[in-house]
């Protein structure tokens, strides 16, 4: 078990170490790139964030809902 574990442990730092020597490779050769990237992610991560809210009102209003018909029945 530990035997596995430490082999895991050196991808996942194989791995980091990877993506970041990647990141900073990319960073250097093309900037405008990376910028775009974060704009994107930053749009996305808004509108994850934007639909979840909505779910959880949609969900609260169903669920009062099911509480008052409980409540009266």
């Amino acid at each position: 078990m530990s035997k596995t574990l430490l082999i895991g442990s050196g991808v996942v730092v194989a791995g980091m170490f990877v993506g970041f020597v990647t990141y900073k490779v990319v960073k250097k050769k093309c900037p405008a790139m990376i910028k775009k990237t974060k704009k994107r992610v930053s749009k996305i991560s808004k509108k994850a964030s934007s639909v979840a809210g909505e779910a959880k009102q949609a969900f609260m209003e169903g669920f009062e809902g099911t509480k008052t018909k409980a409540a009266t029945a």
